[in-house]
């Protein structure tokens, strides 16, 4: 029996698998490789789908964007309550639509209840600027109804409002004259059949034809010349209240001046 010794077997080193390629990456790493080296697209190609990726990538920031300053200038209009601080959003906001609606919410507060309501006012300066605001009215109404050509509704109101201005100066006279009105009917009557002929069914619509119909007449409308002279620019006089200290005659009953008769 032999005594010698076998050497030790030699281990072999263990090795790992290799992964298998994944083939999605595979491709997308090929891909890559020959996009970036305008194998599989032509470079202008290439440039061009840069550009539209980065137009839509602006359009929606821009968009993004535009609607927050929309918001925040819709909020800004329903926060104003004067017509002093409407002018100032208009100035700040020309040519928007948010502009436009505050502009007509001047024309229609310079219209009523800072114009036609006041012109049976007894001081002669309130009525005098009452005079000018519904001028102004009538201009931005005018102005308004273009700039809403594309909304029947708003357009409408504009007619309306330049009709009901209109038709308020028509017994206006100018400053310095004795026979010039501020408004002129013909023009009153463009402005109700205007009314008519876009709101036909409705009761503005009707109501303007009506009264367009009847300022054909030109007898009516020199009543409505005087009526409104009468009723705006000339009030009805009030009786002065007397002064319990003046002296009164006690024979007529009426106040006694000293060194009078």
């Amino acid at each position: 029996m032999s005594t010698e010794q076998k050497p030790p077997a030699t281990e072999l080193p263990k090795t790992e698998p290799k992964a298998e390629p994944n083939a999605l990456a595979t491709t997308l790493s090929s891909g890559w490789d020959q996009f970036k080296q305008g194998k599989l697209l032509s470079y202008p190609m290439m440039a061009l789908l840069l550009i539209i990726a980065g137009v839509i990538g602006g359009g929606w920031y821009y968009v993004h964007s535009n609607r927050k300053v929309e918001s925040a200038k819709w909020t800004e209009l329903d926060s104003l309550s004067t017509t002093s601080a409407m002018e100032e959003y208009t100035k700040k906001n020309p040519n928007t639509l948010q502009g436009r609606f505050a502009t007509l919410d001047v024309a229609r507060t310079q219209l009523g209840p800072e114009g036609i309501d006041r012109f049976a006012a007894p001081d002669a300066a309130v009525r005098k600027t009452a005079v000018e605001n519904v001028e102004k009215a009538r201009d931005a109404f005018i102005k308004l109804a273009d700039e809403f050509k594309d909304d029947l509704l708003l357009k409408t109101m504009c007619f309306l409002g330049c009709a009901k201005a209109e038709s308020a100066l028509v017994g206006m006279l100018k400053d310095g004259s004795l026979d010039q009105y501020r408004g002129d009917p013909g023009k009153a009557i463009e402005w109700l059949d205007k009314v008519a002929q876009t709101a036909p069914e409705t009761d503005w619509g009707k109501d303007s034809k009506s009264l367009a119909d009847t300022l054909r007449n030109q007898n009516t409308q020199q009543q409505v010349v005087t009526l409104q002279r009468s009723a705006y620019l000339i009030p009805t006089p009030t009786i002065p209240k007397f002064d319990p200290k003046m002296p009164f005659d006690p024979h007529g009953g009426l106040p006694s001046f000293p060194g009078g008769p």
